[in-house]
């Protein structure tokens, strides 16, 4: 999620701690998602398995995590300090943060300006999600699709990814 590596950084630029932003439920209940690569392979297997023809699926990593253990493990990643959450609504709070990622452009050579990487209504929407989030992908595996991703891991490639596109510093 490029939202997060755009909140790290410029939480990084300004010296201020990598909190958590969601509601105040949503940091420790469970949760999947689905990492796009992953999301590919399965809908070229969709489209290629006879078993799965005018089937649906729920694509999945296949592991759960909370993130009251992945958010201080994305900040290690940018070498950030967490402090316990607090629901800050990043459309609000990320609005006037457009001259400190120009800033941050300038600096690093970055491609993209703030409005291209400011998804904040989506990142309010998924941090917000105070219940735990799942979806059973076992119809997937039952007819032969067997990948799998580690979100933590697919969250590091994310970030790895986006710094060498010059996406992030």
């Amino acid at each position: 999620m490029s939202l997060i590596a755009v909140y790290a950084s410029i939480c990084k630029e300004l010296n201020v701690p990598f909190r958590f932003p969601g509601k105040p439920g949503a940091y420790h209940p469970l949760i999947e998602l689905t990492d796009a690569d992953l999301l590919a392979k399965a809908t070229v297997w969709a489209a290629t398995t006879p078993e799965a023809v005018n089937q649906a699926f729920n694509i999945n990593n296949g592991d759960l995590f909370r993130w009251e253990e992945m958010w201080p493990k994305i900040g290690r990643y940018f070498g950030l300090e967490t402090a316990p959450p607090v629901q800050l609504p990043l459309v609000e709070v990320m609005r006037d943060k457009a001259p400190v990622w120009e800033t941050l452009r300038e600096r690093h050579g970055l491609q993209y300006g703030y409005e291209a990487l400011s998804a904040w209504p989506f990142g309010d929407f998924v941090f917000s999600w105070d219940y735990d989030f799942l979806a059973d992908g076992s119809k997937a595996r039952r007819l032969g699709f067997h990948e799998y991703a580690d979100t933590e891991q697919m969250f590091y490639r994310i970030f790895d990814q986006l710094r060498v596109e010059k996406v992030i510093p």
